[in-house]
């Protein structure tokens, strides 16, 4: 049997009409807008062809279902729980509070459109939140739309369309050739060689701050013979690091004390230290992240790579973001190439 309730709609008379799928047998929900009487039609209609065998959703274009944004909103979550690290479902969860404030309850999914979106967008901005960061919740919203497409939750994803807003220009904060030589001598002359060797690795691989701790960075990753590590990255993305002599010296040093993993250390109690030397280096503005902007910085100044380049060993999703935090090194380097035409013309 099917049930039939109100919902409450400005200015317009809606019905949510619930049954079971004769065969999944899981809880469809189709909103009819119109009156109680015509509700009740279809209502009738439903159970006919249900007791008939005449109920086909993917074939009936009068059907119109409609699940709720919070049913996607609860079965995303699940999905996530299963198949998404805990610091990424807490993250996602953030998103879905702001999203969940601003649609407010009982809202359906065919009633968030480009409209609702971008009205979404503009609101964050207006409430002060940085463009990057809204850019990066609309993102999140496309995938769970583009979820509930694949779950046959919704026909079409609202978030295709509208427009990302304009990040800043960011501004990188990497160390001079001096500061990374102070840092390192700091640390050496405290005797912490475990981490002197742990920072000597991000300044070589450009790493972030877990992708070489454990447990997710371990001698499985690390090839001797061919001379590269495997990084996985964000997104689960995969990329190759060639080992140079540095990095060679410490993985062979680190193998034969017998170590577990190629580096331990906890990541908060590494972002913790380095704060601490950088303190004693004199060095302000930095945190562990400068290590890697320093590692893209100093290929980009040397001209040993190029930004394509760059970009790969980084990881980043695309070169574009490559150039938005190494702009001003991209404009002076520019600069500097036509400059020294005159001493090849």
């Amino acid at each position: 049997m099917a049930t039939i309730k109100k919902l409450l709609r400005k200015n317009i008379e809606a019905y949510q009409i619930c049954f079971y799928h004769p065969k999944t047998k899981k809880c469809i929900r189709k909103v009819f807008r119109g009156s109680r009487i015509d509700a009740m039609k279809v209502k009738k209609q439903i159970e006919a062809d249900i007791a008939f065998g005449r109920f086909n959703i993917a074939n009936d274009n009068n059907m119109n279902i409609d699940f709720s944004w919070e049913a996607l909103e609860d079965k995303y979550t699940k999905y996530c729980k299963i198949n998404k690290s805990p610091k990424t479902v807490k993250r996602e969860s953030f998103v879905f509070n702001a999203f969940n404030n601003f649609l407010g309850k009982n809202v359906q999914i065919s009633e968030i459109t480009n409209k609702t979106i971008e009205n979404f967008r503009n609101q964050r901005l207006k409430n002060g939140v940085k463009p990057a960061s809204v850019a990066l919740e609309l993102r999140h919203l496309k995938v769970v739309f583009n979820m509930g497409i694949k779950w046959e939750m919704c026909e079409k994803n609202p978030v295709v369309g509208v427009k990302q807003p304009k990040s800043d220009i960011i501004k990188i904060r990497f160390l001079l050739k001096g500061e990374v030589k102070k840092l390192l001598r700091v640390i050496e002359e405290k005797n912490h060689s475990e981490f002197l060797k742990l920072i000597k690795a991000y300044l070589n691989t450009g790493t972030r701050r877990i992708e070489i701790l454990p447990p997710l960075f371990t001698w499985d990753n690390v090839n001797l013979d061919d001379r590269k590590i495997l990084i996985m990255g964000k997104g689960d993305r995969k990329r190759y690091i060639p080992i140079n002599d540095t990095l060679y010296e410490i993985f062979i040093e680190n193998q034969n004390i017998g170590n577990e993993f190629p580096f331990q250390f906890k990541p908060d109690y590494v972002s913790h230290k380095i704060k601490y030397y950088y303190k004693l280096a004199d060095i302000e503005g930095a945190n562990l992240h400068s290590l890697r902007k320093t590692f893209g910085s100093l290929l980009l100044q040397n001209g040993a790579a190029d930004l394509f380049t760059v970009s790969k060993l980084l990881g980043h999703s695309s070169v574009n973001t490559t150039e938005k935090y190494y702009v001003d090194l991209l404009d002076e380097n520019f600069y500097n190439s036509v400059r020294k035409l005159t001493e090849i013309i």
